[in-house]
């Protein structure tokens, strides 16, 4: 039989994702709570930081990729920002490509 080539981060499968969030990769975590078992999916990127720092972040808070490598999840490629701030730089970077 043949070894699976699913990749295990941290409790969870990690899979590519839907056209819908770029193909970026997400995590699906099966748990038990309360007797029943339930799933829930994160993004793989948000998993890896919130795993290294121990607790989940909020949800007004946006974890971004420092070189705009979406597919770049190495831990010093990642940091936590604001969500606004993690547009206004979105923005900006987006501006200055027209420009060229």
């Amino acid at each position: 039989m043949a070894k699976s080539k699913e990749k295990v981060v941290g409790g969870g499968k990690v899979y590519k994702g839907s056209k819908q969030n770029g193909g970026r990769p997400i995590v699906v975590k099966h748990y038990k709570e309360n007797g029943e078992w339930k799933t829930t999916t994160t993004n793989a990127a948000r998993h890896k930081v919130e795993k290294s720092r121990g607790k989940k972040l909020s949800r007004n808070v946006d974890v971004d990729h420092i070189d705009n490598n979406k597919n770049n999840d190495s831990s010093g490629n990642l940091r936590t920002m604001s969500h606004g701030k993690n547009v206004a730089k979105e923005n900006k970077r987006r501006a200055g490509k027209k420009a060229k």
